[in-house]
């Protein structure tokens, strides 16, 4: 993830080129990150769907739009910072492909619209807590695509607008002795994709956790986004029944020992 088993259109062919050059254009300063692998998958047997998607790319006020095409690993990726202590990423950067497993790279910190960065957070937090096993871990990375890569003010739905996706398919058969078959794996992560883009602006759908996101930036390789979950911090009134609760208690022991009876 990048990973295009399929036709790529367009400039992809230029993340390929950066790739080369990535060792002369990587910063020196930076927030250190290293991807180690996927989370629930190895590369072999990471799921894949099938992704049409048209991406602004420019810099400037002037859109350069691109359009990529192909069927694409998606699944979340393992990470470690410069402290050793472990993180998850999902892909941002299309356009791009990731550095190598266990090779670090260095990232500047960046932001989304606040479009973007809201509908990212409502769908942490209404489904991350879902994210179980490759399958559902590729559909919160299409449906993180869709989120970052559809122009705003248009529906979130995968099967129409400037980024869409849907299930893989696989000959099975010898020659014209076969017919094409859907992976059952990626239409399960496809189908479970729309169903959480459907409740990202439903209000009815709660909340099952609460995140925090870190969008990382770099120049060579793919961007990556990091949702953290944020501590609770007792209530007010949480920290009056803990006091009450250790008065209670203090004033039983006390008595406990008025009432013994010494020898």
């Amino acid at each position: 993830m990048l990973n295009f088993k399929g036709t790529v259109i367009g400039a992809l062919l230029i993340g390929a080129s950066i790739i080369s050059q990535s060792a002369f254009a990587t910063p020196s300063v930076g927030i250190k990150a290293t991807l180690t692998g996927y989370e629930f998958s190895s590369k072999k047997d990471v799921v894949e769907v099938n992704v049409d998607a048209w991406i602004n790319k420019s810099v400037t006020n002037k859109p350069n739009w691109v359009n990529i095409s192909g069927d694409v690993d998606a699944g979340a990726y393992s990470g470690k910072w410069a402290d050793n202590t472990s993180f998850v990423a999902f892909c941002v950067d299309l356009l791009q492909a990731y550095k190598p497993f266990g090779q670090s790279a260095y990232y500047t910190e960046g932001t989304f619209s606040s479009t973007v960065a809201g509908n990212l957070t409502s769908l942490a937090n209404k489904y991350y807590s879902s994210v179980s096993d490759a399958v559902s871990s590729a559909a919160f990375q299409v449906a993180v695509w869709e989120i970052i890569y559809e122009q705003q003010g248009n529906a979130l739905n995968l099967e129409k607008n400037k980024f869409q996706a849907e299930a893989t398919e696989e000959w099975q058969g010898w020659l014209i002795f076969g017919k094409w078959v859907t992976d059952p794996e990626s239409k399960a992560a496809i189908d479970l994709a729309q169903t959480w883009l459907a409740g990202v602006n439903d209000d009815s759908v709660l909340a099952t956790g609460d995140y925090s996101l870190t969008y990382l930036k770099n120049k060579s390789y793919q961007d990556l986004v990091v949702f953290t979950a944020v501590a609770a911090v007792p209530e007010p009134a949480t920290y009056g029944m803990l006091l009450l609760g250790m008065g209670v208690m203090t004033l039983v022991a006390r008595r406990r020992r008025a009432n013994t009876i010494r020898f």
